[in-house]
């Protein structure tokens, strides 16, 4: 018999055995619900049938201490309509969550903390209440009104068992909640992995054998090298691509690393495309200064950077440098390869434009300072008066 069927027999438990019994039934309910409402709506139906009140209701607390969502028995729809907003968490229901206790009322406007009912609610009496808890952390309040005769020791604990069995199922939903999301982060962090050391160095490598092919063609040969000048090229494009979707796949992870790790960790991913090592300028206790907001947009514009330079500069150094001013992070990669027209834009694509999108996110100034034969400097500034906060 489900519990729906049970509560219609609730005026029928008098005894303790019937109490016991009910009780059990809901145990066995309760550990075939995986789904957190469903499971939560059991307890509320349960905590009826076993004491025979009238009314019952669960609270569950938000991350500002007030009721966010509420699971009720006992009132029709239409009168839940006309009363409006559910309880958030004031007058009794409140010194329940504030000071996690058991209270048994005859009465419960007899309280100091009763606040009274909004228009339309029904007339409530007497009253038994619990805190939901699970290893000393409040998740919210079972509370039960109005049983003929009032209610009893046997029903206090009772109530205790049920709200017990909240607690577990709100913390057991909570913590599959945080695996699940565990899992979504890890499946896309090996999706990611496969996809930078997989499939962009596979397409980096075969890059890098269409250019040396390149030098191996004769003069007359021009509408082969324009071939493969298309293919590398079009290479190029789809390992640009693909490291914006790598970047799509993990922005909070970059973030999550902090400024230092993950400039380090882009360095690192350039030796390995333009087989040179990044010198670094980065202090090690920057992280403390720069918001933890700024860092996926900051590390886009770096990478970015050792992007174009690993595709067009043929540097034989670059540098990479952060470091805070005053109320500003500076941050600027250089390298000495063969450079550009900075106003031609076609030597830098769409990778201009995203630098330039991720500056105005962050409201900062960006400069490529870049001449022919003399190198590349992109400089980030990025305003940061705000209070940094520690990754």
């Amino acid at each position: 018999m489900d519990v729906r069927a049970r509560t219609a027999r609730l005026r029928g438990v008098t005894t303790l055995e019937d109490r016991l019994a009910a009780l059990g039934d809901a145990a066995r309910a309760l550990a075939g619900a995986l789904e957190l409402d469903t499971t939560l709506d059991t307890i509320v139906r349960s905590a009826v049938e076993v004491t025979g009140a009238r009314y019952a209701a669960l609270g569950v607390l938000g991350e500002d201490d007030h009721i966010a969502r509420f699971f009720h028995h006992g009132v029709d729809e239409d009168t839940v309509r006309r009363i409006g907003h559910y309880p958030t968490g004031k007058g009794l229901l409140g010194v329940l969550i504030r000071d996690p206790q058991t209270l048994r009322l005859d009465d419960l406007s007899s309280h100091p903390a009763a606040s009274g009912f909004p228009p339309d609610h029904p007339a409530m009496g007497s009253f038994l209440g619990t805190s939901v808890t699970s290893h000393g952390r409040t998740f919210g309040n079972l509370y039960l009104t109005d049983k003929p005769g009032g209610f009893d020791a046997v029903d206090e604990e009772l109530i205790e068992v049920l709200a017990a069995q909240a607690g577990a199922a709100i913390e057991t939903a909570t913590l599959s909640q945080r695996l699940r999301e565990l899992a979504v982060a890890d499946e896309r962090e090996r999706i990611s992995r496969e996809l930078h050391d997989g499939v962009i160095q596979w397409l980096f490598s075969i890059g890098m054998g269409l250019e040396a092919a390149r030098t191996l063609l004769p003069e007359e040969a021009s509408d082969i090298d324009e071939r493969l000048g298309s293919a590398v090229d079009g290479l190029d494009g789809a390992i640009r691509e693909l490291r914006a979707a790598i970047f799509r796949l993990r922005p909070q992870q970059a973030a999550s690393l902090g400024l230092s790790a993950g400039v380090t960790e882009l360095a690192r991913e350039y030796e390995v495309n333009a087989l040179i090592r990044p010198s670094l300028e980065v202090p090690p206790d920057i992280d403390a200064e720069v918001p933890i907001d700024v860092v996926a947009d900051a590390l886009q514009v770096v990478r970015e950077s050792l992007s174009n330079a690993a595709r067009h500069a043929q540097a034989s150094s670059v540098h990479i440098r952060a470091v805070r001013e005053g109320a500003r992070l500076e941050l600027a990669v250089r390298d000495d390869g063969v450079g550009f027209e900075a106003d031609d834009r076609s030597r830098v694509g769409h990778g201009l434009a995203n630098m330039r999108e991720r500056a105005d996110a962050l409201g900062a100034d960006l400069t490529i300072d870049s001449q022919p034969g003399a190198g590349t400097a992109v400089r980030l500034s990025i305003p940061i008066e705000q209070e940094a906060s520690t990754p």
